[in-house]
């Protein structure tokens, strides 16, 4: 039996370390997981409207979860198929391609010095390191880059079950989620000790932070690779479809992703004498960009990057938005706290 307020204090504190305890063995048990379970958060909230549109439909949780699933599934599996098919196609002529302008120069090691003499003139001029130097690190850099190259292949057809095995606890998770996601936030509100409407609040940041996020990130690298391959065409680059789908990857990089590969681009069109088309290639490629970046932004993505892997690019941000909505509540809550004695005394 507990009696009086020094039992209920120290069976309070028993209780708050238990908890505590409970909560880090959890903690461990999902670690290994906390990727997939976070990527389906995110494509819970983000799918949500789709899921109470079919909800009205079926009128069923499950079969509504269920359905909204697998139309995730197929949005997410056909165009991933298409795109990975053509591109293999076009890795693979372009691979040819280069073997083939490499081998009418004597090799690749010739055709690389070749192409690099005249920077590498410039260079020696600027910095008196001989060509001889330079070229010799460049080729050992390059050697460097195809071990990695091929181990990253390697490691990928090896990853292909784990990737198979991620991404049907994705969806396993994701259907739960979709199906009792509101009796869920309900536990949580009634457990955390905030008021109502401060729960709501930060329940819709966190809810717009993710959709946000998510459609403004598709939106944006959909946007740049398809503004990209006319400019790719135009300027007389191959393989179109490859250069398209780097830029769309690479424009979830804050600052230097688009330009990464414009760039690229651009140094492949000079060493080819395409100097005119490497001047337009910039203009023709970012001329709808869109503005997103903010010190910010920049620092909540490349964190969430280094924090969390590629599923940082979205929660680095959520976390932010979190963050500032938290501390404006800390702000009213002390206005409020401040303006108390205030309204007291004047009563």
């Amino acid at each position: 039996m507990i009696n009086g307020s020094a039992d209920k204090r120290l069976s309070f504190v028993f209780l708050l370390l238990l908890t505590a305890a409970a909560l880090y063995l959890t903690f461990l048990i999902a670690r290994p997981f906390l990727t997939p379970i976070i990527t389906a958060s995110l494509l819970a909230v983000a799918v949500y409207p789709l899921f109470t549109h079919v909800l009205r439909s079926v009128r069923n949780r499950n079969g509504a979860a269920l359905l909204a699933t697998m139309i995730v599934l197929l949005a997410l599996l056909l165009p991933t198929v298409l795109i990975v098919h053509r591109l293999a196609n076009e890795t693979k002529a372009l691979y040819g391609w280069l073997n083939e302008k490499s081998a009418e120069r004597g090799g690749w090691e010739e055709s690389l010095a070749q192409l690099a003499e005249r920077p590498l003139a410039w260079i020696e001029v600027k910095t008196g390191i001989s060509r001889e130097q330079l070229k010799g690190a460049a080729l050992e850099r390059l050697r460097e880059a195809s071990v990695w190259l091929l181990n990253w292949a390697k490691s990928l057809a090896v990853n292909i079950t784990g990737t198979i095995v991620e991404t049907f606890i994705i969806l396993f998770t994701l259907f739960f989620l979709l199906r009792d996601g509101p009796a869920f936030l309900e536990r949580v509100g009634s457990i955390v000790p905030l008021e109502p409407h401060q729960y709501a609040r930060l329940q819709k940041t966190i809810s717009d932070s993710i959709a946000a996020n998510i459609y403004g990130v598709l939106a944006v690298a959909f946007a740049q690779g398809t503004l990209g391959a006319p400019g790719y065409w135009i300027a007389g680059l191959q393989n179109v479809m490859l250069w398209s789908v780097m830029t769309a990857l690479f424009s979830m990089i804050p600052v230097i992703g688009p330009a990464a590969v414009w760039g690229v681009g651009v140094i492949y069109l000079a060493v080819t004498a395409h100097w005119g088309k490497a001047l337009f290639l910039r203009p023709l490629v970012l001329s709808g960009r869109v503005k997103l970046n903010t010190l910010l932004i920049f620092f909540s993505l490349l964190g969430g990057v280094h924090a969390f892997g590629i599923v940082g690019l979205f929660v680095g941000p959520i976390i932010v938005s979190v963050a500032t909505a938290l501390v404006g509540m800390l702000a009213e809550q002390r206005a409020e706290w401040e303006q108390a004695p205030v309204d007291g005394g004047s009563a």
